[in-house]
């Protein structure tokens, strides 16, 4: 029997994994292209939570795209964020610790198992809880793109992952541009802010 030791790290998957962000784009420039006041929205334009850029859609619009299989088809990873993950598996049991409703989070799962099979998965139903404070990190290194949830979790480091938006622009602990910061900041090499 082969006995583990790995180190642990948790990652967020929306905005540190894949670019959430560009997929929502895009299918709004789709959906949304032949409105009077549309104008295509870059993702590296938005800078709010809700997608406020997107002013052709609602918020609630917006939002059932998360739940959309044909988000899921769009999702493409952050740079090198594939390639890294791939590197860490051998020395760190990786899980994902995403928030979500049911329906987006049944379907993460089955897109993690797909592409990311040796991660664990966990939910955060955002019926049930506002951030992942819930969630036992205190063993290992958290990375996420929301201050929110970094400044409520447990883990024994966390890492704000990417640019400055509106939702972690407030963070002033370890930032982690991408995921060649990360894989630098994981081997005890410069990469971190």
């Amino acid at each position: 029997m082969e006995i583990e030791n790995k180190k642990k790290i948790y990652v967020d998957f929306d905005g540190c994994i894949v670019n959430t962000i560009a997929a929502i784009c895009s299918l709004y420039n789709e959906d949304f292209k032949y409105y009077k006041d549309f104008e295509p929205v870059k993702w590296w334009e938005i800078n709010t939570w809700n997608f406020e850029e997107c002013n052709c859609a609602t918020t609630e619009y917006i939002n059932t795209y998360f739940n959309q299989q044909r988000f899921f088809d769009k999702l493409t990873y952050m740079d090198w964020a594939k390639e890294t993950l791939d590197e860490l598996k051998d020395d760190y049991e990786i899980t994902i610790v995403s928030s979500g409703y049911s329906p987006n989070l049944k379907a993460k799962e089955i897109w993690i198992n797909e592409n990311l099979s040796y991660c664990k998965f966990i939910g955060v139903n955002l019926k049930e809880h506002e951030d992942k404070s819930h969630i036992f990190m205190g063993d290992g290194i958290f990375v996420d793109d929301s201050s929110k949830n970094l400044i409520t979790s447990n883990a024994l480091i966390n890492i704000c992952f990417g640019d400055k938006y509106s939702w972690n622009e407030d963070w002033t602990g370890f930032r982690c541009n991408n995921w060649n910061d990360i894989k630098k900041f994981l081997k005890g090499d410069e990469g971190v802010n």
